[in-house]
């Protein structure tokens, strides 16, 4: 009778070791493919603030340089005006100066 009894609980124990074994084994599966997907996830929401911080920095990058040609041009002219001014006085003093002469 004790025999039988230490051998049925000889093939329960090993029984519930198994299920349980199984069981652990599926819920470490299911982790990591959780683990998996959750990387997947955190990867793709990476790359598209990525992609959203690279479209704004060019949108910048377009703005700036439109404005620095703007600026440019205006430059460009003042010059020309700074220079004509220049000349205007240039010409007025060379009168005055031959004015003083006569």
């Amino acid at each position: 009778m004790r025999t039988r009894t230490a051998g049925i609980a000889v093939i329960l124990a090993i029984g519930l070791t198994a299920c349980t074994k199984r069981e652990v084994n599926s819920n470490a599966r299911e982790a990591g493919r959780e683990a998996n997907e959750a990387g997947r996830e955190v990867k793709e929401g990476s790359k598209s603030a990525a992609r959203e911080a690279g479209k704004a920095a060019h949108e910048i990058a377009v703005e700036t340089k439109e404005a620095a040609a703007k600026v440019g041009k205006e430059l460009k002219k003042a010059g020309k005006e700074a220079k004509e001014g220049w000349d205007d006085a240039k010409r007025e003093s060379r009168a005055r100066s031959d004015d003083a002469k006569k």
